[in-house]
């Protein structure tokens, strides 16, 4: 046996161990170490990415916003456009049977007229062969039918008045 200085073959491979052991920690660690900065650095990029992605989202949705606004308007639009459409169909079809009625109304007229004329020459009473005359000539050719005609028109008038009284703003 050795003393002092000579170093054992024991301790000497321990050492070798010991040293190869140290560097595979030491590489192991370094490894570690890059694997981390790695991660840090991948981290950071991808929070830069949603970053500018939660940008571009706002920016997307501030073109989208008013599109959608203007399509909701376009869409109210159109609704009012039709409403109104039925609207002056009613009314179209009111004036038209307002005309309609017309000529019931106008024999009606027509037909008084002519016997207000009458009553007017009766009590007169200048010259009774002109008396006979008029009432030949000018008697009132008005049958029930033209009376209940032009009743029927005054009810349609009353109403068409009552649907347009209630849409003054029109």
């Amino acid at each position: 046996m050795q003393s002092g200085t000579d170093e054992s073959p024991t301790a000497s491979i321990l050492a070798q161990i010991l040293q190869s052991e140290d560097s595979d920690s030491k590489s192991r660690i370094a490894a570690l170490k890059n694997a981390l900065d790695k991660m840090n650095s991948t981290t950071l990029e991808a929070g830069h990415c949603c970053e500018a992605l939660a940008k571009r989202s706002k920016q997307l949705d501030n073109l989208t916003s008013p599109a959608s606004d203007a399509s909701a308007m376009l869409s109210q639009a159109a609704s009012n456009l039709g409403s109104t459409l039925v609207k002056l169909k009613d009314a179209r079809d009111k004036f038209e049977t307002v005309r309609d009625c017309e000529p019931a109304i106008v024999r009606l007229n027509d037909g008084v007229r002519v016997m207000e004329d009458n009553r007017r020459k009766e009590v007169d009473k200048k010259d009774a062969k002109t008396q006979r005359r008029a009432k030949g000539k000018e008697a009132a050719d008005i049958s029930e039918q033209d009376v209940y005609a032009a009743a029927d028109s005054m009810e349609i008038l009353r109403d068409a008045f009552e649907f347009f009284s209630k849409r003054s703003h029109w």
